[in-house]
C-alpha cells in the first residue's frame, strides 16, 4: 500500500502527497489525525504543522517559501498561501 504522505527530511514544515489524496480522508499528521479538507493531488505539498503568516517553510531542509495566510495541519501549501522565496534568493544570487 502506497503511504499517504512523505517527509523527505527530518524537520521540513511540509510533507508529500505520495498519492492523490481524496477530501475528507484521514491524514496522519504530527501524531495527529486530521480530516483532508480538499482532494491533495500527488507531488502537492502538505502542512506537516499548523503554519502562521510569516512563518518560513522548509522543504528538504531549505527555506522555499513564507506563509500568506494561516495554514492548519494537513492543509496543501500552495500559492494560495505561501509566497515563494525562490526567485528572490536566486535573483540576488544568494544559495
Amino acid at each position: 500500500m502506497t503511504p499517504q504522505l512523505l517527509r523527505l527530511k527530518e524537520g521540513d514544515d511540509v510533507l508529500i502527497a505520495a498519492r492523490p489524496i481524496a477530501a475528507g480522508e484521514i491524514l496522519r499528521v504530527g501524531g495527529a489525525e486530521v480530516p483532508a479538507a480538499d482532494d491533495i493531488p500527488t507531488g502537492f505539498k502538505v502542512a506537516a504543522r499548523d503554519l502562521a503568516v510569516g512563518d518560513i517553510v522548509h522543504r528538504l531542509g531549505m527555506p522555499i517559501g513564507r506563509v500568506t495566510a494561516p495554514v492548519g495541519a494537513g492543509e496543501v501549501v500552495h500559492v494560495h498561501n505561501l509566497e515563494s522565496q525562490y526567485l528572490r534568493t536566486h535573483r540576488r544570487g544568494e544559495a
